[in-house]
């Protein structure tokens, strides 16, 4: 019996009305399906903090966002390095891999996109030692599938003792992220098309599993990422409707006018609702962005920071905001 199924027992969650599958834990560890404390199963960084493997700023006293979470191995061999399994979380359909360590800091990786839900999520599993010769882009896996083996693989240094899987899950911004990212001048190549992690948000794996395992997954995903807090709306005047609207159509509200959008957007920076403006500004030109309101605790972190007040007392856009929207309208 593959050592995922009888985690998988645990782990069987209804993922919307309309559709439904089996959640299973993406490595062997036992730890979550069995209740234990998350330092059994969350890999720290060199520091030892046990949060620094968690999702959020968790890093460098907060001044670093760290996109999923970390999970350590339950096997190794002499030397160290862990023996690990990696399964597919959900039915799906590869995207993307990488094989190549050195063109990523997620090192050898795989993405898969889970288009039976209600809205179309992305997995992704990195830092593998190795991928399965059978996981190519285009084939649809199922639940608990192998995809390969644990590992350490990046463009920098991991320890065998931090040796982990880098697991997320999330939203795309676009599906023509090369068009912004030859914009930008990178020296890189940009091997990943819309996979490429700067492309990638994230939503914390972590609580989705504990959302899924104590039933709050009952309005399927769209439901689940309303249920996030927002910590700003910002209204952009535009006429286009961006690809992140098209993607994702149950996260779009169309009740309103066309002459631009107010987005919804966590913390980090995830964009959890695109609604129509129902209340237009009476003057506003194509391309004006306003910060239309915010919840000031939610925005009290050092690092990903959206928004911050002028000397006049204003709500401005910061440069993070500013390149995600770009990306979002590109």
């Amino acid at each position: 019996m593959p050592k995922f199924t009888w985690i998988s027992i645990f782990l069987v969650f209804c993922l919307g009305h309309a559709a439904s599958g089996q959640l299973v834990w993406p490595t062997e560890s036992k730890a979550f399906a069995q209740g234990k404390p998350r330092s059994e199963f969350i890999q720290p960084t060199v520091s030892g903090v046990p949060k620094s493997g968690e999702f959020g700023d968790v890093r460098n006293n907060g001044y670093r966002f760290h996109e999923g979470i970390d999970i350590k191995p339950v096997r190794k061999n002499r030397k160290g390095e862990p023996l690990d399994d990696i399964y597919a979380a959900m039915d799906g359909r590869v995207a993307m891999v990488n094989r190549i360590a050195g063109n990523s800091s997620y090192g050898r990786y795989v993405v898969l996109v889970h288009p039976h839900l209600d809205v179309e999520i992305y997995t992704l599993y990195a830092h593998l030692a190795e991928v399965d010769a059978s996981i190519v882009k285009g084939i649809e896996v199922k639940s608990g599938s192998r995809l390969g083996k644990m590992g350490r693989s990046a463009t920098y240094a991991i320890g065998r003792a931090q040796a982990h899987l880098h697991f997320e899950v999330g939203l795309r911004l676009s599906d023509s992220f090369d068009k912004w990212y030859r914009t930008q001048k990178y020296k890189e190549k940009n091997f990943f098309g819309n996979y490429n992690g700067m492309n990638l948000i994230g939503f914390d794996p972590l609580d989705f599993y504990e959302a899924a395992k104590e039933n709050r997954l009952k309005r399927g995903i769209a439901g689940y990422l309303d249920s996030l807090p927002t910590a700003l709306v910002v209204r952009i005047y535009t006429r286009s409707t961006p690809q992140f609207v098209k993607i994702y159509p149950n996260l779009v509200y169309q009740n309103g006018n066309d002459c631009g959008w107010d987005i919804h957007f966590t913390w980090y920076g995830l964009p959890k609702k695109f609604e129509r403006i129902k209340d237009p500004r009476l003057g506003a030109k194509e391309g004006d962005v306003e910060i239309l309101k915010y919840d000031a605790g939610q925005l009290k972190r050092k690092c990903r920071k959206m928004m911050k007040i002028d000397k006049k007392g204003q709500c401005v856009p910061t440069r993070d905001l500013i390149s995600t929207l770009r990306k979002i309208f590109l």
